[in-house]
């Protein structure tokens, strides 16, 4: 199984990269229009890598940031969500603004995905809605912020409401922003 590729992008489109790698082969990746943005044609990269062997492909996709890449394996295990969804959520919403809006159910913030409608969306959220499936998946300042004002005393439903409006992106600021929040 590939986990990770590392080699010069030689062409770029949309949502697809070649990276040839130092071995001489060329490897096509599917990528989200997020990482697609940070890419540059000719420079030396690694991508992680979620590979799909199906009957008649063997797909590979893949993430600069492992916390969208956790994002599109979680959302690949759902019922009816195949990688083209995923990916489009991947490349719609980023890893935090679609663990918000799980945690705060929002299902209009992902009907912004295109090819998602009511329907899928509120599935969506029905089945990650789990907190311990939104905290895994959950950067780890915000997973230290959650145990932090746990321990002081407030409900987990509370705090990951609040965590889900604060924008901080360290455990100490994420802490301030949520006790304001939760005051």
């Amino acid at each position: 199984m590939i986990k990770a590729i590392e080699g010069k992008l030689i062409k770029k489109e949309p949502t697809y990269a070649y990276i040839k790698c130092a071995s001489g082969l060329t490897y096509g990746v599917h990528i989200s229009l997020f990482t697609s943005a940070k890419l540059e044609t000719g420079a030396l990269l690694e991508l992680f890598i979620t590979q799909i062997i199906r009957e008649d492909a063997n797909l590979l996709y893949g993430f600069l940031d492992t916390e969208e890449q956790r994002i599109f394996e979680l959302l690949i295990k759902l019922n009816g969500v195949g990688a083209s969804t995923a990916m489009a959520v991947c490349s719609s919403l980023t890893p935090q603004a679609f663990m918000s809006a799980i945690i705060s159910a929002d299902d209009a913030a992902i009907k912004t995905v295109p090819g998602i409608g009511p329907k899928t969306a509120r599935r969506i959220i029905a089945e990650l809605s789990d907190a311990k499936l939104a905290i895994d998946s959950a950067p780890s300042y915000q997973q230290e912020a959650l145990l932090a004002l746990e321990s002081l005393g407030f409900k987990r439903e509370k705090v990951l409401k609040a965590l889900s409006e604060c924008e901080a992106t360290d455990t100490g600021e994420l802490v301030k922003q949520a006790l304001k929040k939760l005051a």
